[in-house]
C-alpha cells in the first residue's frame, strides 16, 4: 500500500488523504481536518505499514531561523517556474516539532528516505513534481490565493485531472470518488467547491510519488538529508519556462486607480477572532501560515500599503453576540509581518510593520449554507501620489452584508 497524504499545518484546515495498491491503482482517498480522523482514516485503508508514505508538509525542521537547506535546493531548480519554497523554521510554533513528524512518530514510520523497508515517510512538494513530471513551463495556479479567479483555478484544476488520468498506474478514470471530485471541478462556480477538492487531489498525486519512489525511482531525488532535512522532488528541470502573464492590481468596487501592480492576496480558512478573545491566537496563526504560503520565500512588500479583509464568519447561534468589524481586523493585521515585514526596534515577539498600511478596506457577512468561514486578505504597494512621502491620511472604512466572497 502506498499513501499519500496533503498535511494541514493544524487541525482547523483540511488534510487530504488517499492510498494507492500495489499496482499503483487509486484505492480511497478523503478529506480531513484532525488527528483522530486522521488516524481513523488510515487505520481503515492500511492494516499494515504503507510500503510508502509521502507527505506534502515540513517533516524534518532543525533550524532556529531562515530556510532550511533543502528549501533553498528546491527554489534553485524549480523557482523559475514559480515552484520555489516558504520557509520552515522552529521560529513559528506550528514546526516546533512539525505535525509531519508528529504523525509519523505516532504512526511508527521511518523518516529515512535510504531505508528499503515498510513505513517509509517521505517528505514532498506536489508543485516541483508537477514541473518536473508534467514538464510544465509554469506551475499550475489550481490554489486559491494570488488573486486567481474562480475560472482561472477551475481550468488549472481540470488541467491537473486531465494530466493525473494520463499517469496510467493511477487507473482512476473508472474511480467514483475521482469521478466525483472530477464533477465538483467542472461544476465549480465559487472558491469554496475548489477549496474543498484541492487538498484531496494533492494528497492523490503525493501517493503517486510514493508509488514511484518503490517502482520508478529514476524520476525522483532527494534534496538535503535526515539531519537538516530534505524534500524528494524530480530531478532539476531543463526545459523552457512559460512567460509570466501580467496581471493588474487588485481593487475595491469604486476605487480609483490608485494602487500599483505589486500586490500579495490569498484566503484562510477558520474562524476569524476578535482582538483580545481566546479565538485570537489562533486566528492570527491561521493568518500567518496562509501569509507565509502566498509569499514563497519574497521579500516582503515595500512602501506604503493598503489591506483589503473580507471577513466571512460563522452562522450567529443563540445569545451570541456577533463579531465587531473594529476587532476583527487588529489581529488578522497583526499577523501579516510575512507579507510587510517587521517593525525595527528591540520586540520580545516580532511586530508587524503596519505604520506602514495607510488604507484598510474591511468587510464582513456571514457564512452561507455550506460554507466555510474565513476571509480573503489583499496587501498592496500604493502609488506615490495617493500614499504620499511626508505625512500620511490612514483611510478605514466598513461595509456590513453584501461584501464579494472570498476566494
Amino acid at each position: 500500500m502506498f499513501v499519500g497524504i496533503d498535511l494541514a499545518w493544524n487541525d482547523r484546515a483540511r488534510t487530504g488523504l488517499a492510498a494507492l495498491d500495489d499496482d499503483g491503482r487509486l484505492v480511497a482517498s478523503a478529506s480531513v481536518r484532525s488527528n483522530t480522523e486522521i488516524d481513523t482514516w488510515l487505520d481503515r485503508h492500511t492494516s499494515d505499514l504503507p510500503d510508502v508514505v509521502a507527505v506534502d508538509a515540513p517533516l524534518i525542521v532543525t533550524n532556529p531561523d531562515g530556510q532550511r537547506p533543502c528549501e533553498r535546493m528546491i527554489t534553485a531548480a524549480f523557482g523559475r517556474y514559480d515552484a520555489g519554497c516558504h520557509a520552515s523554521n522552529l521560529s513559528k510554533p506550528y514546526f516546533d516539532p512539525p505535525r509531519a513528524q508528529l504523525l509519523a512518530d505516532r504512526r511508527g514510520w521511518n523518516p529515512d528516505p535510504g531505508s528499503n523497508g515498510p513505513g517509509v515517510c517521505l517528505e514532498v512538494y506536489p508543485h516541483p513534481a508537477m514541473v518536473g513530471l508534467f514538464h510544465l513551463g509554469r506551475i499550475l495556479p489550481y490554489k486559491g490565493k494570488g488573486g486567481r479567479t474562480v475560472e482561472v483555478r477551475r481550468a488549472a484544476t481540470l488541467e491537473l485531472l486531465d494530466r493525473m488520468e494520463g499517469l496510467d498506474q493511477l487507473e482512476v478514470v473508472e474511480n467514483e470518488r475521482w469521478l466525483q471530485l472530477r464533477r465538483t471541478a467542472d461544476e465549480a462556480s465559487r472558491p469554496m467547491h475548489l477549496d474543498g477538492i484541492e487538498d484531496e487531489i494533492d494528497a492523490i498525486f503525493c501517493a503517486y510519488l510514493a508509488w514511484s519512489w518503490r517502482h520508478r525511482r529514476e524520476d525522483l531525488e532527494v534534496y538535503g538529508d535526515t539531519t537538516s532535512g530534505y524534500i524528494v522532488a524530480p530531478p532539476p528541470p531543463t526545459h523552457p519556462t512559460t512567460p509570466r502573464v501580467p496581471r493588474p492590481a487588485p481593487r475595491a468596487s469604486g476605487d480609483a486607480d490608485h494602487l500599483s501592480h505589486v500586490s500579495v492576496s490569498f484566503s484562510v480558512s477558520g474562524q476569524p477572532a476578535t482582538f483580545a478573545t481566546a479565538g485570537e491566537r489562533a486566528w492570527r496563526d491561521l493568518v500567518e501560515l496562509a501569509a507565509v504560503e502566498a509569499m514563497g520565500g519574497r521579500p516582503t512588500l515595500r512602501g506604503r500599503l493598503s489591506v483589503h479583509v473580507d471577513f466571512v464568519t460563522a452562522q450567529r447561534h443563540g445569545k451570541h453576540p456577533g463579531w465587531d468589524l473594529d476587532n476583527l481586523i487588529k489581529p488578522t493585521i497583526d499577523a501579516l509581518t510575512p507579507v510587510i515585514g517587521p517593525r525595527e526596534g528591540q520586540w520580545t515577539h516580532a511586530q508587524p510593520d503596519d505604520e506602514r498600511v495607510d488604507e484598510i478596506i474591511a468587510r464582513k457577512r456571514p457564512a452561507e449554507a455550506d460554507e466555510q468561514p474565513g476571509a480573503r486578505i489583499v496587501v498592496s504597494e500604493m502609488a506615490a501620489h495617493m500614499s504620499g512621502t511626508t505625512g500620511h491620511s490612514p483611510a478605514m472604512s466598513w461595509a456590513g452584508s453584501g461584501a464579494t466572497t472570498p476566494r
